[in-house]
Formats: structure tokens, C-alpha cells, sequence
């Protein structure tokens, strides 16, 4: 299954802590923590972790939070491939406030905070962040020429927060928080126009800008071939399945997804 950037690079950078300090388990967890942060940052926090992972309380600490992913859900061990064992420790600390407290207690502890978060999508390109960390001063969401940027299920640390479209682009944010000293603005199934400004908890309009509900850019519809009942439905959901039962009639209709 295809990998967000950020999981095959903090994959990267785990294997090569493995090459120098042998293979362990619980590193698996780390590479989850480093898939959270923006690219440009995981190599340095790689570099961090390294001089943690001597500590006899860190390795403690570490050992005990595996344990406990691993008996929620014992396919973090057994998937072979690093980054697929990434995404099952993802639905683990989706629905685990404890774990996803330690995860930003390690995030925390990496010095992993950063001047300017800058991310570009442009020239008719489609970006996904999704269960992300972005902690910076400043925080900016550029898409540009037709394009389009996903932010799902992400905390950005922030003071200030800039979601810039234009030439037809749109950023669709989805149970995603901005957070600042003065406050937060969490936003849900949104789509930006414009220039778009977040500081606290408050949220600030350029020309021409505006939030839209909706725009969700996997949304998939059609007609159900028995009662003619319209279908939407995120295609993700769809992933690995060749019918989908109508929620009218209730009968299994078969699909075929379009192409992207």
C-alpha cells in the first residue's frame, strides 16, 4: 500500500538507527512519533532519539509504551514492513488518549520545535498531511494552480496560521486544530478560499476569502442501479472492496472506482 512521505522517511531514519543499534521492537513506536513531524525536521529528531536511546529510563519508558500498543493490537510486531507496522500504530493511538499522551510526551522531549513550517502544493498537485504534529512559530499552508491540499486529523502548534489558495486551488481541513497561546480553532469537513489567517482563537479574512463546508476531495457518488438512491462515500473507505450496500434499499451494489 502506498506511504505518505512523511512515514517512508521517518522509516528511513529508523532503519538507520537499527543498522547502528541493532533491531528492536519498540523503535517501531518512534518511527510512528517521527511520521508525525514535518520532513524537513525528522532527520534532526532521528539524530536526537539516537542520543536518548543509551538511557536506561528512556529505554524504560519506551519498552513499557510498546508493550502496551502491542497488546491493543498485536500486528504492530508482526507486519514485517516498517512502514505498514507505522499505520497500525496509528489506529491504535487514534483511540487511545493515554498513548497519545506519550506520544507528545516523546515529541516533546526530540526539541522538535522549528521557526517557519512552509508546505507548497501547486501546478495541478495533490498533497495529503494526515495524523500530523506541525509545531513552529509560524505555520503555512500554500496551494497554488489547481491544486489540492488534504490536512486531516492534524495539531498545529502555531501563533499564527496562513491557509492561502488560489488559481482554483482549495485546502480542505478535516478534524484538524490550530493552537496558539491565545486560544484554538479546530475545524471540520472545511474548505479554504482565499487567504485564510488563524492567530489563538480567532480566525482572520483576505479578499475574497471565505471557510466553505464540504469540499471533501475523496468524496465519490453515484446512482444506485435498483431505487436510483444518490451514494456519496469517502473513497478510502472503498479501498479493497468491489460492492457497496445502498443504505435505501439495501441491496449490494457493485463499483468501479474512477480514476484519479
Amino acid at each position: 500500500m502506498p506511504h505518505s512521505p512523511q512515514v517512508e522517511s521517518s522509516a528511513g531514519a529508523i532503519r538507520k538507527l537499527w543498522e547502528k543499534h541493532g533491531i528492536k521492537e519498540p523503535l517501531r513506536f518512534l518511527a510512528f512519533c517521527l511520521s508525525l513531524l514535518p520532513i524537513p525536521v525528522i532527520p534532526q529528531a532521528a539524530q536526537a532519539l539516537d542520543r536518548h536511546l543509551g538511557d536506561k529510563a528512556f529505554d524504560e519508558e519506551l519498552t513499557k509504551v510498546w508493550g502496551e500498543i502491542s497488546a491493543l493490537n498485536n500486528a504492530v510486531a508482526k507486519v514485517p514492513a516498517l512502514e505498514d507496522a507505522i499505520a497500525e500504530i496509528a489506529k491504535v493511538v487514534e483511540g487511545n488518549e493515554k498513548i497519545q499522551a506519550n506520544v507528545q510526551q516523546f515529541l516533546r522531549g526530540l526539541g522538535t520545535h522549528q521557526k517557519e513550517f512552509i508546505s507548497i502544493v501547486e501546478d495541478r498537485s495533490y498533497q495529503q498531511i494526515i495524523h500530523a504534529l506541525v509545531k513552529a512559530e509560524s505555520a503555512y499552508f500554500i496551494t497554488r494552480t489547481g491544486s489540492t491540499n488534504s490536512i486531516e486529523n492534524t495539531t498545529v502548534n502555531a501563533e499564527r496560521t496562513v491557509l492561502h489558495t488560489s488559481g482554483g486551488s482549495k485546502n480542505f481541513v478535516n478534524h484538524t486544530t490550530f493552537q496558539g497561546t491565545g486560544g484554538a480553532v479546530s475545524m471540520h469537513g472545511i474548505s479554504t478560499q482565499g487567504n485564510i489567517s488563524v492567530q489563538g482563537s480567532s480566525v482572520g479574512f483576505g479578499g475574497n476569502s471565505a471557510l466553505i463546508f464540504g469540499g471533501n476531495p475523496f468524496l465519490v457518488s453515484g446512482s444506485c442501479p435498483f431505487c436510483n438512491h444518490r451514494i456519496e462515500v469517502d473513497r478510502r473507505a472503498l479501498a479493497g472492496y468491489t460492492n457497496i450496500e445502498c443504505p435505501n434499499c439495501r441491496r449490494s451494489v457493485p463499483f468501479q472506482m474512477p480514476h484519479s
